[in-house]
This record gives structure tokens, sequence and C-alpha cells, in this order.
């Protein structure tokens, strides 16, 4: 079809001429039309079914529901009931977009849609590719029910109290409200329920802390650490996500029958890594070895000679143990105490130094006043042929477990 157009020439103004349009052009601008008709005619034919998700866009707003279009030949309704938690209606506006799902078809055509439904379907699959990728999720705990807690993850899932933390939680009425780290222990497909654990969550992160806590932990390291568990041996203490162990010998210079003497539960202590055994897994502390020593502190106590007030510790029939200064004991042999006597634990003597030897840190001594003297010239003279008490008695007295 011949086109009209104006065009300028040099001299005479303008002139009009004649052209022709491309065929091509003008098929294709048919073409367009029609396939924009075809698919407004597609749309308006098109079948919704319950089930189906779709976007829409809100169109009207009332008291207690929305009117909300989704490409059929009618708008559907929208309660405000079938809006999720994570929605306030009150902030909903014409023109605002949706997604919805058809969740009723009533015997007249009208649809009824459901936000919180298409929510909860969208919210099942990341349930189920994160329970499939062993991811962690978060969700607000918002009930308390028999057993353990809800938590709103877009759909509503269930966590059993024992899977809350690493130890029991008291009250479970303190979590509703806040977030909680989780991981999918378990799926009913059929009836979309989902159980979740946190504790999953914390039991690995923990194993992770430990595994690059234990890369650096070295024999002769002072740590800090809380005490977290007190037995009649000793006392554990967290290193940071690998527990340790403090034995009584350990705990203080001082004897000692329990831990609870020395440390409580929650208390941060500083020790020292005695032992180390990366496999097992398991540090051996001393927490003696960051306190003052006893026997640097009572250095120029310690003279041969001298007479002290002691505890006695303990009673053998060849020896007595007592303790001179806190973490400072003295042997008292046979012969130097009244054997007729009915000598008891945490009983006060008068105790004579009778040998002090700082590098080995043994004392002897005599709970005679006089006669001393006698002794210490029959010790020193066995003690020159290579005898000690130790091998008088065929025990060391000075150690943690005689």
């Amino acid at each position: 079809m011949p086109a009209v157009g104006k065009y300028k020439s040099e001299g005479l103004g303008y002139i009009t001429i004649l052209t022709e349009t491309h065929p091509n052009v003008a098929q294709t601008e048919e073409e367009d039309q029609f396939a924009l008709e075809q698919r407004l005619y597609e749309e308006s034919l098109k079948v919704l079914d319950e089930g189906q998700v779709l976007t829409g866009t809100i169109v009207a707003k009332y008291q207690d529901e929305l009117l909300v279009d989704i490409g059929g030949k009618s708008e559907g309704i929208l309660p405000f009931r079938e809006l999720s938690l994570a929605i306030d209606a009150k902030s909903l506006k014409v023109n605002d977009t949706l997604e919805v799902m058809i969740h009723r078809v009533d015997d007249d055509g009208d649809l009824y849609l459901s936000e919180r439904r298409a929510r909860a379907l969208k919210t099942w699959e990341k349930v189920i590719a994160a329970h499939e990728n062993d991811e962690v999720i978060e969700a607000t705990a918002t009930q308390v029910v028999k057993g353990g807690v809800l938590v709103d993850l877009g759909m509503r899932g269930f966590v059993p109290a024992s899977q809350i933390r690493r130890q029991p939680v008291g009250n479970l009425e303190e979590l509703v409200g806040k977030k909680l780290r989780l991981k999918v222990i378990d799926l009913d497909h059929k009836r979309h329920r989902v159980v979740l654990s946190q504790r999953l969550v914390l039991e690995e992160e923990l194993n992770q802390k430990k595994q690059e806590l234990l890369g650096t932990l070295a024999v002769g390291q002072i740590r800090e650490g809380t005490v977290v568990r007190l037995a009649e041996f000793g006392a554990f203490v967290d290193l940071g996500g690998v527990d340790g162990l403090i034995h009584n010998s350990e705990l203080s210079y001082a004897r000692i029958k329990h831990p609870s003497e020395v440390v409580k539960v929650g208390e941060v202590v500083n020790v020292e890594i005695m032992k180390f055994d990366p496999e097992a897994k398991k540090v051996s502390l001393s927490l003696k070895h960051s306190l003052p020593d006893p026997w640097v502190e009572h250095a120029a106590d310690l003279v041969e000679n001298y007479v002290h007030k002691a505890q006695v510790v303990k009673v053998t029939p060849n020896y007595l143990l007592v303790e001179v200064f806190p973490g400072i004991l003295a042997m008292v042999p046979k012969g130097e105490f009244d054997p007729n006597k009915q000598y008891q634990s945490a009983e006060e003597v008068d105790v004579k130094l009778v040998t002090v030897n700082q590098s080995t840190r043994r004392i002897t001594g005599s709970l005679r006043v006089t006669g001393v003297e006698d002794f210490t010239e029959y010790y020193h003279s066995e003690g020159e042929h290579g005898t000690t008490i130790g091998d008088l008695l065929g025990e060391d007295p000075f150690s943690a477990e005689s």
C-alpha cells in the first residue's frame, strides 16, 4: 500500500512523494496484534483450580477481607484469617501484590484464596531443601505445647524439649518470642509436619570448636576456663569447647578431701595444661601451678630445728603426716611420736623440723622436743649409704596417693 510523505527539495519547497510500505513490515504488525489478541483470549479462558499458587493484585479492601485479581474471569476473595502471621492486614493497600493459593471454589464459581497456605507450601519446599542439604533454619518460638515448643517457619514446626539445648530447659515459656537456630530431623510429607532440633546445631558447632581448640593446645600453656562439674576425685573445667580434669592433688598445694573446698561450679580459673592426648581428647590440668608456691612463700620459715604448729593429716603405725603450712607437709617417723597416743586427723601438734630438703621438697619432723639430735644423726648416717625415709617405711608418705 502506498504511503504519503513530504520531503524538502532545494529551491522548490516541500513536495509530496508517494512511497510503497514493505509488505513484510505490515505482516509483522498484523502477527503482533494477532498474538496479543490470542493471549488475551487464552487468559480469559484460563481455568483456575484448587491448590494453584498464583501472584495476585489487591483491587479492593474491606473490613475483614481483600478482593484480589489473579487473572481469571473474576477476582478472588482473601479473608484476613487466611493471612499468615508475617503479614499485617492493616498495612495492605490496593495495588499491593500477594502470592496466594486457591484453596476453595464454591458452587457459584467464587474463588476463595489463602496467603498463609501459599506461604506454607512454599515454606514446605524450603524445609525439604534444607533437610536434604543439611542446612540451618531460623524460626521464632510461638507457643509452648506438651513436650516442647511450636515455631513459625512460615508454617508450623515442632521442637521437642529435649532438642532445644544440650542441657535440660527449665522453663519453656522463656523461649516464646525468641529465635531458634534449627535443623530438620523428621518430616511427615502427608501431613506437612516437621520436627526440628536446635540441640543438633549446638552440638555440631561445639564439635567444630573442639577440633579448632585441640589444634592449639600444648603442655605448659596457661589457659582460662570455667568450672563446669565437680566429682569426688577432681573438677572438670571447660576450656572453650574441650573439658579438662583437675585432679584433687592439682587443685591446691594443701591437702583437700573434695574439690568444693577450692572451686565451685561456674567459677572462672586459670589452669596449666599438664598432659594432653589429642586423639583421646583428654586434657589433664593443674590449678595449683598458677597459684603462689608455698615453698617459696615460706622459704624463710623452713629451717631445721624450728618448731611450728602443725595439723595431723594422716596417721599410720609407721609415721604421721602433718601439715606445717598449707601445702607443705612433714613426715614424722615412728620413734618420733608417742606410739601410745591416739592421734586424730586435724589435731594440732607441735612439730620440730629435723631435716628440710628444698630441692626434693621433703621434710622430716619430730613431735619429741628432746632427743631430736639422735634421730637426725641416725637419718643422716643412713642417708649416706643411700637409704632414705621412703626405703625405711616402704612407701613415699609425701605422694598424693599415700
